[in-house]
């Protein structure tokens, strides 16, 4: 099997990352409205609360960022770090595992 190009790949789960962390924060809440009262008893709600944990992990979940330094829309830029911080390991996940299936060929 070929795997993919690495920088292209990472570039794209970062890119693709990115979206879904900035639109997942409104979708949430709209759903949240949507149900009102029976919100935290919602399956849909969950699994979005628990897909925002997910992306947001580990620079935004974990609170690695001094939050008083991005107040605002400048969110965005812990955001975008954590994306390319996504990007990065799968890039370099990929680039492991051609490594490895050029020596098993060998």
């Amino acid at each position: 099997m070929k795997l993919p190009n690495p920088l292209a790949a990472g570039a794209v789960l970062t890119v693709s990352h990115f979206l879904a962390s900035l639109l997942i924060i409104p979708l949430t809440l709209r759903v949240g409205e949507a149900l009102a009262d029976g919100a935290a008893n919602s399956l849909l709600y969950g699994l979005l609360t628990v897909a925002t944990k997910w992306l947001y992990f580990p620079i935004l979940a974990m609170a690695l960022y001094p939050r008083h330094w991005f107040p605002g829309q400048l969110i965005a830029i812990p955001i975008a770090v954590n994306s390319l911080l996504w990007g990065s390991i799968f890039a370099l996940a990929l680039v492991a595992g051609r490594h490895f299936q050029s020596r098993r060929r060998r």
